[in-house]
């Protein structure tokens, strides 16, 4: 579904005239389309890790670099994300205060574990990543829009674009900040949005099963982190 198409029905529900352009108008009520559809997209995509913009990224070390760039469709870290480097068993750890990481590299210590920070636009390492080191994690990418030639972008500027998300969860979206901005009743609106939100974000990982007692082939991997059972009424 185009973002003309998720308007239009946006426009239906709104009880505007059903636009035949979006991008390119000029009267007031498509600009403010126009300005809205990117704007909450961006919030949907603000809310989750939605595994469909999740890269996984690998910085492969020389000996020499310790500073990687971030990757140029780069968003954020994802919320649990960490930095798993081939040297080390466990992950590296996150500093989140330069002067911690000032500190780290004027104490002479020797260090048991690998650290990570983000300044000025690139990951650091230390210690400084062997040759052939890799490190891997996920990230969240800013290519949201489809572009009708299967090429990605990072917002909508044309009829033909698609939202790589949830088409009808942005049309809820639209619909209901919409109403918001112009003081009109927008609570239901927004608890149908909020309501879609939340069921999308709950399968959006996939199955998330429930297993209880002793697993009948523990040598496969899978893990029993409670040992009871759930019953309930018939």
């Amino acid at each position: 579904m185009s973002i003309l198409d998720v308007v239009k029905g946006a426009a239906t529900v709104l009880g505007m005239d059903v636009p035949t352009l979006v991008y390119g108008a000029t009267n007031r009520e498509m600009v403010e389309m126009q300005e809205l559809a990117n704007v909450m997209a961006s919030e949907i995509v603000d809310a989750y890790d939605w595994q469909k913009l999740l890269v996984l990224k690998t910085f492969t070390g020389d000996g020499i670099a310790a500073d990687f760039n971030l990757p140029d469709d780069y968003e954020r870290m994802q919320q649990t994300s960490s930095l798993w480097s081939s040297r080390w068993l466990w992950a590296t750890n996150h500093l989140t205060s330069p002067d911690q990481w000032i500190e780290l590299q004027v104490t002479p210590i020797a260090t048991v574990n690998g650290y990570w920070i983000i300044f000025g636009d690139q990951f650091h390492q230390w210690p400084v990543m062997a040759n052939s080191e890799t490190v891997k994690f996920f990230y969240v990418s800013n290519q949201i829009v489809q572009a009708s030639n299967s090429s990605l972008k990072p917002a909508f500027t044309e009829d033909a674009d698609t939202f790589r998300l949830s088409e009808r969860l942005l049309k809820l979206a639209i619909i209901y900040r919409w109403k918001q901005n112009k003081g009109l009743a927008y609570q239901q609106a927004q608890d149908d949005f909020e309501t879609l939100k939340l069921r999308m974000i709950d399968k959006d990982p996939g199955s998330k099963p429930v297993v209880s007692g002793l697993p009948p082939l523990s040598w496969r991997g899978r893990n029993v982190a409670w040992p009871g059972t759930v019953t309930g009424a018939p």
